[in-house]
């Protein structure tokens, strides 16, 4: 584990892709307790391909801070829940918050990857967000 009073430096293309944490969508936790000893921090890069999106899910643990990068989507907030639902463009530029409990869907609707940048507040990784999922799998896109 690194030192948690050094600074880290890490570059995109040297952390390693979390398969595990949503399928539909590409997550590298750039910054968390396993890449750099963050024990409240976690910030990831987020690739949805065209076509794909996000399981409607909430964090149980933390709140999300999202800003687009790049690419053309929607993003459905409070889904499921009666006068709470909301929709909103996504486009490079995007800032995002979403309070911890909020049930949330990322879709990408244009013709190239969206990409992204997650922050999670006081939790140490991806997994301590308490990610609860309240769809069953999607099917894959091939």
């Amino acid at each position: 584990m690194p030192d948690k009073h050094r600074a880290i430096v890490m570059y995109r293309d040297e952390v390693e892709k979390n398969v595990n944490y949503e399928k539909q969508l590409s997550h590298q936790f750039g910054i968390d307790i396993n890449t750099c000893g963050s024990e409240d921090l976690v910030m990831s890069f987020v690739r949805i391909p065209p076509g794909h999106r996000s399981r409607a899910h909430y964090h149980i643990n933390a709140a999300l801070g999202q800003y687009f990068i790049k690419g053309q989507g929607k993003y459905y907030i409070g889904c499921g829940v009666e006068g709470e639902e909301s929709a909103y463009d996504l486009k490079p530029g995007t800032f995002i918050y979403i309070p911890k409990g909020v049930i949330h869907i990322i879709e990408n609707t244009g013709d190239e990857d969206i990409e992204s940048i997650a922050c999670y507040g006081g939790v140490p990784s991806g997994e301590a967000t308490g990610k609860f999922f309240c769809e069953g799998p999607l099917k894959e896109n091939k």
